[in-house]
């Protein structure tokens, strides 16, 4: 029996200012291309069965296009009549009782079978049995759930979670969880758990047969050097699942760090750059450049508008920079604001000959900094 595992799809996710050439949204044009060529290559591989372990969609409420794209594309697979089993994840839970689970829509499509109920449920095909809890809000129940987990001898048994397990430390979502660890045992007796949450493919150390499949589409720069996908297992008799990964074609998303810029010149590190922009793979990339160990007065020779002006390539450009904290400064921020202050003045000293225009200069960067440094910010 061949089964075929992906996760994390996050259909309506949206993210960067920057639209496609349909007019939306870039980052969520991309996530709907990862998800349509998974479902490209389900259609060609036709495994008995997939599984969808979690966070299908980015918002317990999406909107229309999210919503129309996943019933077309189900559609797709229920017309070639490939069954498929979705648990609801924490993105896509509903917080309150006021809002309907939208993975009960997909009820309405044949061949696809949903868990969202914040329950553990069960679903049979044939000689294998897919077990499966959903995200449950509510700890105290979801521990009630979780004892009636129980694997049916004579079969094949799966059981799909989207939780994080074997981790010390979690995502930093809203409503995400850990799984008890003194429950790990009773995972051992699957034949495979198929698992939703961590964006990387990934086996989990303190299982036997436990796998992340990742995310289709990245997320974050973390993720930027990880290939996503979906995995593809065989299950047979005697054997020990080993999932095989499968890459899709994603965006590319390159990661340029240029370390200890304070002992090069601006222009030894404007070299750096000019030599990063001749890179094809840059070409309509998310690109992430850190400048690490900056001056501040680099950091003003340098700025992002100079850098979007000698990079024209990538579709976006996040410039990071961590500044050099000087021995005599403490940690508090506003000495350090105290000392860019300074050197703001100095550098407009010395570039701007008109007197009366340096001060004006200077006392309008004095005034963004103080801004800055009370919080004033926040409510302008």
């Amino acid at each position: 029996m061949k089964i075929l595992h992906f996760s994390d799809s996050h259909l309506g996710y949206h993210d960067l200012d920057k639209l496609s050439p349909a007019g939306i949204n870039l980052r969520e044009q991309d996530a709907y291309d990862a998800f349509e060529k998974a479902i490209d290559a389900a259609l060609e591989i036709r495994p008995d069965l997939i599984l969808h372990s979690g966070d299908f969609f980015h918002r317990p409420s999406p909107a229309n296009r999210p919503m129309i794209f996943a019933l077309e594309q189900l559609a797709r697979l229920s017309e070639a009549k490939i069954p498929i089993v979705v648990i609801a994840g924490n993105h896509e839970t509903p917080k309150t009782i006021f809002t309907s689970p939208i993975l009960k829509a997909f009820r309405t499509v044949p061949h696809v079978y949903a868990i969202f109920q914040q329950k553990y449920e069960t679903f049979e095909f044939g000689d294998l049995v897919v077990h499966g809890i959903p995200h449950i809000n509510d700890d105290r129940v979801e521990l009630e759930e979780m004892d009636k987990i129980q694997p049916v001898e004579g079969k094949f048994n799966i059981i799909m979670l989207h939780t994080s397990i074997g981790k010390s430390f979690m995502m930093d979502e809203y409503g995400e969880k850990l799984y008890p660890p003194e429950r790990l045992e009773l995972l051992d007796q699957f034949d495979y758990v198929a698992l939703g949450h961590w964006h990387n493919f990934q086996k989990v150390g303190k299982l036997k047969t436990g796998w992340y499949s990742g995310s289709t589409e990245r997320m974050s720069e973390a993720e930027a050097k990880s290939e996503k996908g979906f995995c593809v297992f065989d299950l047979e008799k005697g054997k020990k699942v080993e999932p095989t990964f499968i890459p899709i074609q994603t965006r590319n998303w390159i990661v340029e760090e240029i370390k200890n810029c304070k002992d090069q010149t601006t222009a030894e590190i404007e070299a750096r750059l000019n030599e990063l922009a001749k890179r094809e793979d840059l070409k309509d990339a998310l690109l992430s450049i850190h400048l690490d160990e900056i001056e501040p007065i680099q950091s003003v020779e340098l700025s992002s508008r100079k850098i979007y002006s000698m990079i024209t390539s990538p579709v976006h450009i996040s410039v990071h920079r961590k500044f050099v904290v000087k021995e005599k400064e403490d940690a508090g921020f506003q000495n350090k604001s105290e000392s860019l202050v300074n050197l703001m003045r100095g550098f407009i000293a010395d570039k701007i000959e008109d007197e009366e225009k340096a001060k004006q200069l200077s006392e309008r960067a004095h005034y963004y900094f103080e801004i800055f440094d009370t919080g004033e910010y926040k409510n302008r």
